[in-house]
């Protein structure tokens, strides 16, 4: 069964490499990733539907805590967020693509928020869903194995499921038919799409030029404009793409990172994993005090994953994916040194988000 994933992914824009004249841009929110089925699951039991994560990945068992209905709200992860009705209740009967979000800077004031079993409505009203596309649901069902450390689904005839079991709603539903471009997409919204909605709202897209350079510029000038104020980047659409659950290079994020430093006080052992990673025997991660919080650094070549020591390499062999001993060194690192990083913003409690390692002092 070929790879899926739940929702389309975007790749990171490479300013030597993409060519993006007259595609679309939108500010990139940091909120929490969505996806509402135009309300077709909604009081459904969450078991029953097809692309819902009701497997452990880690052991290939149900989990012992599945939200016990769908509200038709879901996670990128295929869990259902459970949502007050009232919020429900002004969302339009058509697929939506997008996010939750409660503006610059309140991400983790979001994720407070969908991950409750119980909504809170107070909480509920500074949340509104910032919609940035209404893809085929025909596509959002194809056959597929979701594989991943937050899901493992297969999903199979989920459209034939839904004719079946939610046929009394799809008389009342809209959904734009065949292979729908990113442009179609936006014309449709517009039609279905409330604006004046105190809940969900179209995420404002502006057309680039057609000339690459012009683009590029003006992608990377509104990029800097965002962050500046407060926010996390810029994204970029093909208006002739078609969405499809993966990730592609039709969907671009631009974000822009903060840098900081931290003390390496030791190393974590590699592993490999189902993802490609091939570091079993290497240095996994550096782990580093950063104003007294621990902070485990990625972002290493495997050349500066060696350690000093043979025997260090047969332990990290025999016990990956652990704190290495007390004492344990690395070729290019030692405890003690200084090193920079890069993120993009920091959590409530200080810690860096999205750290990668960018050179030693």
């Amino acid at each position: 069964m070929a790879r899926r994933v739940l929702l389309m992914l975007a790749k990171v824009m490479d300013p030597k490499k993409h060519e993006v004249g007259g595609w679309y841009m939108s500010e990139k929110l940091d909120g929490g990733r969505c996806f509402w089925d135009g309300g077709l699951t909604r009081g459904i039991p969450t078991t029953r539907v097809p692309w819902a994560g009701t497997i452990n990945p880690k052991t290939g068992q149900p989990k012992t805590k599945i939200k016990a209905f769908s509200t038709g709200l879901w996670s990128r992860y295929g869990n259902p967020i459970m949502a007050p009705d009232w919020f429900l209740n002004t969302l339009p009967t058509c697929p939506l693509d997008g996010e939750l979000w409660a503006g610059r800077g309140n991400f983790q004031k979001v994720m407070s928020t969908v991950r409750k079993d119980k909504p809170v409505d107070e909480q509920w009203k500074q949340i509104q869903f910032a919609i940035f596309g209404t893809p085929s649901f025909v596509i959002f069902t194809q056959d597929g194995e979701i594989k991943n450390t937050n899901q493992h689904t297969h999903v199979v005839d989920a459209m034939a499921w839904v004719t079946s079991e939610c046929g009394d709603r799809v008389e009342d539903w809209v959904c734009l038919k065949g292979e729908p471009s990113f442009a179609s997409e936006l014309a449709n919204l517009n039609e279905w799409v409330d604006n004046f909605s105190d809940t969900a709202f179209m995420i404002p897209q502006t057309k680039l030029p057609s000339n690459d350079d012009e683009a590029m510029a003006m992608v990377m000038s509104r990029k800097s404009e965002v962050i500046l104020s407060g926010g996390e980047g810029v994204f970029l659409r093909d208006p002739l793409s078609v969405w499809t659950p993966k990730r592609v290079a039709t969907s671009l994020k631009v974000k822009g990172a903060l840098d900081d430093e931290g003390i390496i006080t030791g190393f974590t052992s590699g592993r490999e994993t189902n993802k490609g990673s091939k570091l079993l025997g290497l240095i996994g991660a550096l782990v580093l005090d950063y104003n007294g919080h621990r902070l485990e650094l990625s972002g290493l070549t495997n050349e500066e994953r060696e350690f000093d020591q043979q025997e260090n390499r047969f332990y990290a062999v025999e016990n990956p994916g652990i704190q290495m001993p007390e004492g344990t060194q690395g070729k290019m690192f030692k405890t003690g040194d200084k090193v920079t990083f890069t993120y993009r913003e920091l959590t409530d409690k200080g810690i860096p988000k999205e750290a990668r390692y960018e050179r030693k002092r």
